[in-house]
């Protein structure tokens, strides 16, 4: 019987950003998902769920934080991953508070976001 692909959710108003990730995730064997700010990505979890979001810290509109203030009033429990060029503390904490479960820091290599997204969803897609 095949796997199921798992599903992530690549949310990122850079598109340089977005295909990087898409690229390095349909490589390893996931399915993706992309949208370009968080208003787009709260349409599209509504209709499709998702095994893993990866979001931007910092978008026109809604932005990584408050993607997750929505996702949690919603109750949406989806595992995120926070990408930022920043690396703040306080930033991180309230990441956490609201449900990140990790965080990238960009630049970043293809290992990295593998070795994450593998921790976060329990082993390698690729079979």
């Amino acid at each position: 019987m095949a796997k199921l692909k798992k599903t992530i959710l690549v949310v990122d108003d850079e598109d340089s950003g977005r295909t990087l990730l898409r690229e390095i995730l349909l490589e390893a064997g996931y399915e993706v998902l992309e949208a370009a700010d968080g208003i787009m990505a709260l349409m599209l979890l509504e209709r499709r769920p998702v095994d893993l979001l990866i979001t931007d810290r910092s978008m026109p509109g809604l932005g990584g934080l408050e993607l997750l203030k929505k996702l949690k009033e919603q109750k949406m429990m989806i595992p995120t991953l926070m990408v930022s060029a920043y690396g703040e503390e306080s930033f991180w904490g309230q990441a956490v508070g609201l449900g990140a479960v990790d965080y990238l820091l960009k630049p970043f290599k293809a290992e990295e976001v593998l070795k994450v997204v593998q921790k976060t969803l329990g082993g390698s897609q690729k079979s």
